[in-house]
């Protein structure tokens, strides 16, 4: 459940003990810098069902992530919706990934966020114990800051319009 009140969220999902798992991570670090408590920005290094409770009580919801490069893509940066991210890509090695996340939230009626985005940048490894990104992944985080911050500030600017038009 959301105690705080910011409706705008930014959560990033990655372990820093995984190499380029990370990437995510250190995004969100940078948007820290840029927004700093205007939205709440938290990383978690698990997923699954705890991602309800984290997700609770938002409006909207930016995730970082990354997703393993199937077609040789390594370091392109993709925006995924809500229904992309309703649809179950791959096993989730969380068990329980975001399909089933968003599909328990309805089921449950939830306060789950009507807006959910996901910025995902393609990685080749996964399960690979290291600390640090991968040159190219390091590289292209500005990338995926920029388009970041671009969503953000949209949310903010529409969040301003609808508080404007509440106290009209």
């Amino acid at each position: 459940m959301n105690p705080l009140d910011n409706k705008l969220l930014v959560l990033a999902l990655g372990n820093d003990l995984m190499g380029d798992d990370a990437a995510g991570l250190a995004a969100a670090r940078e948007l820290k810098k840029k927004f700093g408590s205007e939205i709440d920005i938290f990383e978690v290094a698990s997923a699954g069902f705890m991602l309800l409770d984290v997700m609770e009580g938002y409006s909207k919801v930016l995730l970082l992530d990354t997703v393993l490069s199937t077609n040789g893509t390594r370091g392109k940066v993709r925006e995924l919706t809500k229904e992309d991210l309703s649809k179950k890509f791959s096993n989730s090695p969380h068990y329980v990934g975001l399909p089933e996340l968003i599909e328990l939230a309805e089921r449950l009626d939830i306060d789950f966020p009507k807006t959910i985005k996901a910025l995902v940048i393609e990685i080749s490894e996964a399960g690979i114990i290291r600390l640090g990104l991968n040159p190219d992944i390091r590289d292209r985080i500005p990338e995926l800051v920029d388009k970041a911050a671009a969503i953000v500030k949209q949310w903010l600017s529409e969040a301003e319009i609808e508080e404007e038009s509440l106290t009209r």
